[in-house]
């Protein structure tokens, strides 16, 4: 009896670990053939065209001999998920869901006996987890209304526009105008910006495309936004008047290249306020090499100041940026009168005293053009006549017209108020002897 229980219990034991080490071979074997779980899976490219491929890629899963597929799942909302079909490759290109920009794509791994076992076939495919879930980027269609300038420098522009639903940043590429293989770039995460290291009164187009991002890719609007906008000029040099004629004066400068927009400000010199309330407060468009008014206000006979600046108007608004103002010239017109007349030998000159003068130039010309005068003499305020004898160390020449101008001079401080050669007012007289 003792051995008849002692076998049982052997046989006992002997099926119980026969059965444990089958369901631990069992075990071993699900865990092994379980099909790894796909990881990196990320956007990686769209078409430029409308309703586009998007490429999604993943890491390619092993599993030893067996055939790898992958089942491709996309949905709008992460809880409802539409099949997008089976792939052999880790890629696959897949479309936007109608109207949206942001759609999500998972990925999972299985292996089949044959190429026509659906991965439903739970029975002869062996099914991996899903990927983690992408958030996947889709081109924004809409584009901003409208981009409107900030502030202006001599090296900087300033923007805002309206903001894009549903983008992610802006991506602004600017150059300088009819130049776009010069194109530069920068991103921004707002809707403004600030472009630097730019040249000084130079113009720029400036164009505005949204942005949609996720972590490792972003897609560029087809679609932006333009402008255009000039840099500040610095301060304007070599100012200086030109003509001076009673009811018009004429001005030169330098420094400006491309700004044609300009603020000129005149005022008598007498005006104890100076430019707080000048004669002559122009803003116009000018020549960048110069310009001219024509005010009523500029008498015969008078001293003035005058001063120039320009300025830029920024980008879809109304708002003047200035530059500096030029050096303050000064400058006075022609005596209210001038006479020349023929007297033996020369030319008597005479004129009308002018308030204020220190002194008087007198310019002389056979032509009336304004840039063939040439100063001949200076005389002390007190005189308002001059003989001329001699033009250009020369004796006059018989039967010539002679054109001639008296400019007064007034001290500023400790200098004439202006050097500048400019022609006021000629006269003209016919020398016959």
């Amino acid at each position: 009896m003792k051995t008849k229980s002692y076998v049982t219990t052997l046989l006992k034991f002997a099926l119980a670990f026969t059965f444990a080490f089958i369901l631990l071979i069992l075990a071993n074997v699900n865990v092994e053939a379980k099909t790894a779980t796909v990881t990196n899976l990320k956007e990686t490219d769209i078409e430029p065209y409308e309703n586009p491929d998007i490429t999604i890629t993943w890491d390619a899963v092993s599993s030893g001999d067996q055939t790898i597929y992958y089942r491709l799942e996309t949905s709008e909302d992460k809880i409802t998920w539409k099949d997008e079909g089976s792939y052999y490759e880790p890629t696959a290109k897949i479309h936007a869901p109608s109207g949206k920009s942001v759609f999500y794509a998972r990925v999972c791994a299985y292996t089949a006996p044959y190429d026509y076992a659906y991965m439903d076939d739970k029975n002869l495919c062996d099914i991996g987890n899903w990927s983690d879930t992408l958030k996947v980027v889709a081109r924004i269609s809409d584009k901003t209304s409208k981009i409107t300038g900030t502030k202006a420098t001599t090296a900087s522009l300033s923007f805002k526009w309206a903001a894009v639903s549903g983008a992610s940043g802006y991506k602004v590429v600017y150059y300088p105008s009819g130049l776009s293989d010069l194109s530069k770039e920068l991103t921004t995460s707002t809707n403004s910006c600030t472009i630097k290291n730019l040249k000084e009164d130079g113009s720029y187009a400036i164009c505005v495309y949204a942005l949609n991002s996720n972590s490792d890719f972003t897609a560029v609007s087809n679609t932006y936004t333009e402008t255009y906008a000039t840099t500040l000029p610095k301060k304007i040099r070599d100012f200086k008047v030109t003509t001076a004629y009673p009811g018009d004066a004429s001005f030169e400068w330098k420094g400006i290249n491309g700004a044609k927009a300009f603020q000129l400000q005149i005022t008598k010199v007498s005006d104890s306020k100076k430019f707080k309330k000048p004669i002559v407060n122009e803003t116009k468009f000018y020549s960048y090499l110069g310009t001219y008014t024509n005010s009523k206000k500029i008498k015969a006979g008078t001293f003035y100041s005058a001063r120039v600046r320009s300025y830029v108007t920024l980008a879809g608004t109304k708002q003047k940026v200035y530059s500096p103002w030029s050096t303050v010239i000064t400058f006075g017109t022609s005596p209210k009168k001038i006479t020349a007349k023929q007297s033996g030998s020369g030319i008597k000159i005479n004129w009308s005293k002018v308030s204020g003068a220190s002194a008087y130039e007198i310019y002389v010309s056979t032509s009336y053009d304004t840039k063939t005068f040439t100063k001949v003499n200076t005389v002390k305020s007190k005189n308002t006549s001059y003989t001329l004898k001699k033009f250009k160390k020369k004796k006059l020449k018989k039967n010539t017209m002679y054109y001639i101008s008296v400019k007064p001079v007034c001290k500023v401080g400790k200098k004439n108020c202006s050097t500048t050669v400019y022609v006021s007012n000629p006269t003209s007289v016919f020398y016959s002897k």
